[in-house]
């Protein structure tokens, strides 16, 4: 990785981190640009050159979750198995710390909450397809990938949405099970059991 790559990256985890902090302080409507920058220690011209603003920014911090938790891991013996994997129970346990920050926009208070949820389900089901494309051949598909992905995306929202609204009425271990077990019916009916 070059020096570039590494500050880069950098950089991100910095402004992410910050936002973050921000959001469980104060609400999404509430950070501006500036306070994340301040909080970072990079200038606004920074921030801009990585992000169009703060929607952007949160969609990136929600694309880096999907992605170092693996809810949908590549693997068809794993999206198939009896259990869900550990990475989907410890993401589910993740939303359950980071409801004060979820909360506002998965339940709509957000001022954009419409359309980061939009984004959102369509960053999910992009990740979700790419799986399912790993997963399983185009040949096997009796329903087509794209649509299970954006049904699975749509429904895991759902789902969160539900969760949040009830106060959390059951520990993260339970709906990352049901999840699972609803997404294994769906992901069978489209493309057949595990061999």
């Amino acid at each position: 990785m070059s020096y570039n790559d590494r500050r880069r990256r950098r950089t991100h985890e910095l402004l992410e981190k910050a936002f973050l902090e921000l959001m469980a302080e104060r609400g999404y409507n509430a950070v501006t640009i500036q306070e994340i920058v301040e909080r970072a220690g990079v200038g606004r011209a920074t921030f801009y050159r990585h992000y169009g603003g703060k929607d952007e920014l949160f969609l990136r911090c929600h694309e880096a979750f999907i992605k170092r938790f693996g809810i949908y891991p590549p693997v068809r013996e794993e999206l198939l198995a009896p259990e869900p994997p550990a990475t989907m129970v410890a993401a589910y346990r993740h939303l359950a710390e980071v409801r004060p920050v979820l909360s506002p926009i998965l339940l709509g208070y957000a001022k954009d909450s419409g359309l980061l949820l939009r984004r959102m389900r369509q960053s999910c089901a992009r990740r979700i397809e790419e799986s399912l494309r790993v997963a399983f051949p185009a040949k096997e598909e009796t329903v087509p990938a794209e649509l299970v992905a954006n049904f699975l995306a749509g429904a895991q929202l759902g789902l969160l949405h539900w969760w949040l609204e009830r106060h959390l009425p059951g520990p993260p271990e339970h709906l990352a099970r049901a999840f699972h077990r609803l997404r294994q019916g769906v992901i069978s009916a489209a493309f057949g059991p595990a061999p």
